[in-house]
Order: structure tokens, then C-alpha cells, then sequence
């Protein structure tokens, strides 16, 4: 019998341990699962123009793409864009370039800055692909992602013009 209260101790003591941080680990995850997935939406977007995916330009349907991209914009924290290039400007544009896909962030995480932002463009034109981080032609881009509910909480998405992904 005091075999069994010591094991039914443990396993309170145990439980009581674990209980305070399994909230902290689980918005941990959701942060890494987020950055994780914006990272290979970058790669997505590249492997769209590498393969010449066939889009129709909603203004001109006549009009051939140039590539695809992916627009991070931190006045719109809670979502990212991936577009066909329509106007071979190499920067997104609301009116011309077509929405593949506008991707919404899980609720509790936002893009917190854009650097040199605060908006970004980075399109990957084929065969090479060639890259173009804009605006201004940039050689690298960061995305900063935090938790809304705790300061500090941050993952860093870094892409060059060469097409390196890296997350810190």
C-alpha cells in the first residue's frame, strides 16, 4: 500500500511539472509551424516559375507571365500573398499581378517587421531563376514573426537574391 502512494505521488508531482509549460511549448510550436510554412511557401513560389505554371493574368488574359512571387506586407500583419507576375515590373501589384493564393496567418502570430520594409516583393523569374527582392533590388530581406500575446517571441525568416532560405 504505501508502494502505490508513493507512485501515485510521483505521477502528481510529475503532472504538476509539466502542466505550467505546456502552454509556453505549445506556442512555441505554433510560431516555428508558422515561419516553417511561410519558408516553404518561398520555396513553393520558386518551384511555381522554375516549372512555368501556367496562369491567366486577370486583367489581360492574352498577357504572359513573367514568374511568381511572394509579397510580405507588416501593415497587414496577418497575411502574405502569392502572386503570378503580370507586368514584368518584378514587384507585386494589387491591381495587375494575379492572387495565387493569399495565405492567413495562424491567429496568434503576425508579421511583425519587414526589413528593409515595411512591404517586400520577391519574385523568381525562370529558367534560372533569377530573384528579386524589391523594392530596390536588394541582395537579402528579413520577415520578423512574433506571437500577438507575448513580446520578444520571435522567429526570423531570412531569403537572398540567391535564393537561400533560412530561418533563425
Amino acid at each position: 500500500m504505501p508502494e502505490l502512494l508513493v507512485v501515485i505521488a510521483i505521477i502528481v508531482l510529475m503532472t504538476g511539472l509539466m502542466l505550467p509549460n505546456w502552454r509556453s511549448g505549445d506556442r512555441t510550436l505554433t510560431l516555428n509551424r508558422v515561419v516553417s510554412k511561410a519558408g516553404q511557401d518561398v520555396r513553393r513560389t520558386q518551384e511555381l516559375a522554375l516549372r512555368a505554371q501556367a496562369y491567366i493574368c486577370p486583367n489581360d488574359p492574352a498577357e504572359k507571365i513573367s514568374g511568381y512571387g511572394i509579397f510580405f506586407d507588416q501593415n497587414i500583419p496577418t497575411s502574405y500573398i502569392i502572386f503570378a507576375e503580370c507586368n514584368d515590373n518584378n514587384t507585386y501589384n494589387a491591381e495587375i499581378d494575379g492572387i495565387v493564393e493569399a495565405v492567413q496567418l495562424e491567429k496568434s502570430i503576425q508579421i511583425q517587421n519587414v526589413s528593409p520594409g515595411p512591404q517586400i516583393s520577391i519574385v523568381f523569374i525562370p529558367p534560372v531563376p533569377s530573384v528579386f527582392i524589391q523594392p530596390g533590388n536588394l541582395l537579402a530581406t528579413q520577415i520578423s514573426f512574433g506571437r500577438i500575446d507575448e513580446v520578444g517571441a520571435q522567429k526570423i525568416l531570412d531569403i537572398t537574391n540567391k535564393g537561400v532560405i533560412d530561418i533563425d
